[in-house]
């Protein structure tokens, strides 16, 4: 398998806003924040172009033919958290099949009964929850990308730089939510506008190249970018009215007789595959989702047939749009908030051989151990957060998280 370009229970309201962020430990490690008036990275035109090629995550595929799904007894004894979205109520319903080991459904995000032909069309991409997943574009390629705060994206790693290049990045992030590419017009294609880039953090192992890594199978390929104003001095969370939620340690695997004891969430993946509607339509992919480790990196782990492209596209737990009318007592069940539990990094390049994809976990791991860093999480996504949010907006001025970016 090579690789391409490119999950618990929860955690009360009450309990998440008594955590009080802790000193970072001995074994703790660095995020590396950039901002976009000192980016380097090499020089190209406007990156949004219709021919923009997959980033590609150069690491090998490490040897999968031994990976097996995680037991609950296996997995480490953490807490698993959830940070409220803002942006409509879920509601479960999910399917799956498949023929390649794991089963999963795949399709293309969009409704052939609905109007495209406005500038804000009523095509499926463009409607809630979708319209917070996007394309995110950068001098040499293209990624995916989600919105998990009022003006935060989260990607992945691999789309800020390849493995241990140190200082050398793509530079001029651009993203577009909903984007919509076989429309004729630009304000068709981006229904939302185009978002630049204002400050990203991203793991200094993956900077330094010494993280826990098994060919591309990596403990934290993650990566945080705060999203600047628009014109109109406005959020990109207030122009698409919400953002999505995201969860950390295992949030929303289940384990139980049913399962085999197996730790299972049902995980939609989201993003732009180039092998699919040439990476101009977002596509959804349905199925279970386990837990894994590979030579010591912590991994989710889905059937899927997603290629490049899709990387950074967010894996999300309880991807709903409304809860529906319940009636005779019917409840909806506890593990009910939609969630962004992990992005894509890696899986199979070949469309016709194994189906799997694989994800970085977020939450704790040896590199980032922290239990809690506020209100923001846990691990490798609490402390990209907590370092990005804490830098300030210009020098001497209020930061990130004072100004309202990451509510």
């Amino acid at each position: 398998m090579k690789n391409h370009h490119d999950k618990a229970m929860p955690l009360t309201l009450a309990l998440m806003t008594a955590i009080i962020a802790t000193p970072a430990s001995s074994a703790e490690q660095a995020s590396t924040t950039l901002r976009s008036d000192g980016a380097a990275g090499r020089a190209f035109g406007d990156p949004v172009t219709p021919d923009a090629k997959p980033i590609v995550n150069r690491l090998g595929a490490p040897d999968t033919s031994r990976v097996r799904a995680e037991t609950a007894s296996q997995i480490k004894n953490v807490t698993p958290g959830f940070a409220f979205g803002f942006g409509g109520a879920p509601s479960p319903g999910t399917r799956a099949f498949g023929s390649f080991g794991l089963p999963y459904t795949s399709t293309r995000v969009q409704s052939s009964q609905s109007n495209q032909s406005a500038t804000n069309g009523n095509y499926l991409s463009s409607t809630a929850p979708y319209r917070f997943i996007g394309k995110l574009f950068m001098n040499g390629g293209y990624c995916s990308a989600s919105l998990i705060r009022r003006s935060v994206i989260v990607t992945a790693a691999h789309c800020i730089q390849n493995y241990g290049s140190g200082n050398n990045i793509f530079g001029g992030w651009i993203f577009i939510p909903g984007y919509y590419g076989p429309r004729a017009t630009q304000a068709q294609r981006e229904p939302y506008g185009r978002w630049r880039w204002t400050l990203l953090t991203r793991p200094t192992v993956w900077v330094n190249g010494n993280d826990t890594c098994s060919g591309s199978a990596c403990n934290n390929d993650l990566a945080v970018i705060i999203l600047a104003k628009n014109a109109s001095n406005q959020f990109i969370g207030d122009v698409l009215g919400g953002w999505l939620g995201y969860g950390w340690n295992n949030y929303s695997f289940v384990s139980s007789a049913k399962t085999a004891n197996l730790a299972v969430a049902a995980t939609s993946t989201l993003g732009y595959p180039g092998l699919m509607d040439s990476g101009n339509i977002m596509q959804r992919a349905d199925g279970p989702s386990y837990l894994t480790t590979i030579n010591g990196a912590l991994q989710i782990w889905q059937g899927n047939n997603f290629t490049g492209g899709s990387s950074g596209g967010p894996w999300i737990v309880n991807f709903v749009s409304f809860n529906p009318t319940l009636s005779g007592g019917a409840v909806i069940g506890t593990g009910w908030a939609r969630a962004v539990v992990g992005v894509t990094s890696w899986g199979s390049a070949d469309p016709n051989g194994i189906k799997d994809n694989y994800s970085s976990r977020f939450g704790q791991n040896p590199q980032f151990p922290n239990a809690s860093y506020g209100t923001y999480g846990a691990g490798n996504i609490g402390r990209l957060l907590n370092d990005a949010c804490s830098q300030p907006v210009s020098p001497g001025g209020p930061t990130y998280a004072a100004s309202g970016y990451c509510n």
